[in-house]
């Protein structure tokens, strides 16, 4: 089971690294689609017009910290996220590389199946102070919860590097 979890962390992390070329500038109409086969999976990047970009290529050793939901939770939701995430790692002095727009996968066995995704320069030990404001702040209007909420919640936030997991923050409307 920890091999096959660590294998669809590392599927899910490919995903991203070729999918994430930047984010959108907020150019393209609102919620349109592109869609890709990577690995097992067809992966669906839906722009949500976040109005985050980056010039620079993400580096391998960068952290990630990614907004996640197993059911689809609307695209506004997902944008107003985004932009809470972005101001909070701002706020921090957190330095941005790169995001992804929404990603969804449609089929196969990635996981979990929307996520919009931060690339960062963040340390395992900076991060834990991120962790304490998010587990004490809302995001999007939804209300971070002690413990996993059924159904993951309306979306959780989790932050780590490569296949590794830092922490998790589960929230609810």
């Amino acid at each position: 089971m920890y091999a096959m979890r660590i294998f669809l962390i590392l599927m899910f992390a490919c995903a991203f690294a070729a999918a994430a070329s930047g984010c959108n500038t907020g150019k393209s109409s609102h919620g349109s689609t592109q869609t890709r086969k990577i690995g097992g999976c067809e992966i669906e990047m839906i722009t949500i017009g976040s109005g985050i970009a980056s010039a620079e290529e993400a580096p391998s050793e960068a952290a990630w910290i990614r907004a996640s939901s197993v059911e689809f939770a609307g695209n506004d939701l997902y944008k107003k996220v985004a932009e809470d995430l972005r101001t909070a790692l701002g706020a921090r002095g957190v330095k941005i590389h790169s995001c992804t727009e929404l990603t969804h996968v449609k089929e196969g066995s990635c996981w979990p199946p929307y996520s919009v995704e931060f690339r960062m320069a963040l340390t395992e030990q900076a991060s834990g102070h991120l962790r304490t404001y998010l587990q004490q702040n809302a995001l999007a209007n939804c209300r971070p919860q002690t413990e996993r909420p059924a159904g993951y919640g309306t979306f959780f936030v989790s932050c780590g590097t490569g296949a590794f997991d830092w922490w998790t923050v589960w929230y609810e409307k």
